[in-house]
């Protein structure tokens, strides 16, 4: 059993058993006097419960994970190319694609009888995102060897030394052309990407202060309907008094108040 092997069989373990797989594993490698990979094994940690669940994806959906990487490679062609009708049309199958790894993730869950939270599918929606953006990132998903879920901060590259086991063991991207192909963004690029990025997130907090300030209106509106409400029966209510009591005042034994009563002797 080599490494990458070995690797594999520790991170395909059910989460519990991770620590006692561990060990076999490494017990196994001396026996076979692999004194390497007896060695490597014990420094390999034990994932999140979340990174636990995508790796089970990995392995149990695989198709789930390469229809996701499929999305990212062709969004990001169309982003290259500057095909703005692409990328708007792949918006909807992009939720989709997002929606149907935490679904897989839910499914592995659910067999394993294993929590599945907010938090967890926050997670794997950060992962999905990450995926989608950055190629290494979707190698690192498709691999199953996550440490952790994944998380793109809008620009540049996804770090991933902590986020995986081994990463030198996690295949290489496919093979796409020649390096001179690759494209390789000048500080200028960057800057415009960085200054997108920005631009973006801004305008995330604008439409959230727009959704906040239409709530407050809409609430305002609702109180000034009811205060009107309020003062309209309110008036009624004064003129039916009004009106009873002009009644009372003007019945044929009624007497100003001020009026004495006669002297019943007189």
């Amino acid at each position: 059993m080599d490494l990458a092997t070995a690797v594999d069989e520790l991170y395909a373990a059910d989460l519990p058993d991770f620590i006692a797989t561990r060990r076999r594993l490494v017990a196994e490698a001396k026996e076979r006097g692999d004194a390497d990979v007896a060695a490597e094994l014990p420094s390999l940690r034990k994932p999140t419960a979340v990174a636990w669940l995508l790796n089970r994806v990995a392995r149990d959906e695989p198709r789930v994970v390469a229809d996701l990487l499929d999305l990212g490679e062709r969004m990001r062609t169309a982003q290259a190319k500057g095909d703005g009708a692409a990328l708007a049309a792949a918006r909807p199958e992009r939720r989709e694609a997002i929606d149907g790894l935490i679904e897989a993730a839910r499914r592995c869950a659910r067999e394993a009888g294993a929590a599945f939270g907010q938090a967890a599918a926050d997670g794997v929606d950060a992962t999905a995102v990450a995926a989608l953006a950055d190629p290494a990132s979707g190698q690192a998903l498709a691999s199953g060897r996550l440490l952790r879920p994944l998380s793109y901060a809008g620009f540049g590259e996804v770090e991933l030394d902590d986020a995986v086991a081994l990463l030198r063991l996690v295949p290489p991207l496919p093979e796409g052309g020649d390096e001179e192909d690759v494209e390789h963004p000048d500080e200028e690029e960057i800057a415009r990407r960085q200054a997108l990025a920005e631009a973006r997130e801004l305008h995330r907090e604008a439409e959230r202060e727009v959704s906040a300030a239409a709530l407050a209106e809409s609430e305002a509106r609702a109180a000034l309907t009811a205060a009107r409400e309020r003062t309209r029966a309110g008036r009624e209510r004064r003129a039916e008094l009004a009106a009873e009591i002009a009644r009372l005042e003007t019945r044929p034994d009624a007497r100003p108040a001020d009026d004495p009563p006669e002297d019943a002797g007189s």
